[in-house]
């Protein structure tokens, strides 16, 4: 299945008027119900290279090839992340593949322009270092969480996984749910003692006030690797009390009904 003309114009529209975390939220959606539609995959990955994450914009993108002909302006975004990447040779070649088209809009040949003489400076000046990423919108803490969860969905690696992650913690450090995600996340990989000193830290308070089961159940396997015995039992009686309140409330709506 492939998605519908009108997903496919609401997503172009997005990038064009430059709306591009509303876009890249529909394209993550799209995604997971018609993961083998090479335009999605294609939009995806030039709204990523536009917020700046070259890695996900170059998966995607390299993605979509698999699955359609790119088109100039996704050929183009590409380029960019090889270039943004050291790969100038590989870069430069899309760069002048394009440039010899007869038929390209003027605003991408300008921008063509714009490339090759970034490829002249680097030569000049003998750079070594990828370009910086001080330009343009970032992606936030929370958008590099939720894009975690949607690559775990959709297959990613779990490096890749991994990275958006630690990029959400490197972000906002003070925030609980992204420390308890790695770890729990790491548990699944057998990582749990890797995991543990994300979650260290975790106060008895803190724990008392999770309602996420499945967390907790993570959390109980991260404490237990890491020998934690004082948090595990935390844990493990906070696991119960959430079981418990879950019967509470549902012999509540069954009398209800």
């Amino acid at each position: 299945m492939y998605a519908t003309d009108e997903d496919l114009d609401q997503l172009t529209r997005c990038y064009e008027i430059q709306r591009w975390d509303e876009g890249l939220c529909l394209s993550q959606t799209l995604l997971k119900r018609y993961p083998h539609d090479g335009r999605v995959w294609e939009l995806s990955g030039m709204l990523f290279r536009e917020l700046t994450s070259f890695r996900l914009a170059q998966n995607a993108l390299e993605t979509a090839t698999t699955l359609i002909p790119l088109s100039d302006r996704a050929q183009l975004a590409l380029a960019d992340c090889y270039l943004h990447f050291g790969q100038r040779e590989l870069a430069e070649e899309m760069f002048r593949f394009l440039d010899e088209k007869e038929e390209i809009s003027s605003r991408l040949r300008s921008e063509l322009k714009d490339r090759f003489q970034k490829l002249a400076d680097f030569e000049l000046q003998d750079e070594r270092e990828v370009p910086s990423e001080d330009r343009g919108p970032q992606l936030t803490a929370e958008h590099h969480y939720n894009l975690a969860h949607s690559m775990g969905y959709l297959g990613y690696p779990p490096n890749c996984v991994e990275q958006e992650i630690l990029r959400a913690i490197e972000l906002a450090p003070e925030c609980l749910e992204y420390r308890i995600g790695l770890a729990g996340f790491l548990s699944q990989l057998h990582r749990a003692e890797e995991g543990y000193q994300y979650v260290a830290g975790l106060s008895l308070r803190e724990i008392s006030r999770l309602e996420c089961e499945c967390c907790l159940e993570r959390l109980v396997k991260v404490f237990h690797a890491g020998g934690d015995h004082r948090r595990l039992l935390a844990c493990m009686d906070r696991v119960e009390e959430v079981k418990r309140a879950q019967r509470k409330r549902k012999c509540i709506n069954n009398d209800e009904e």
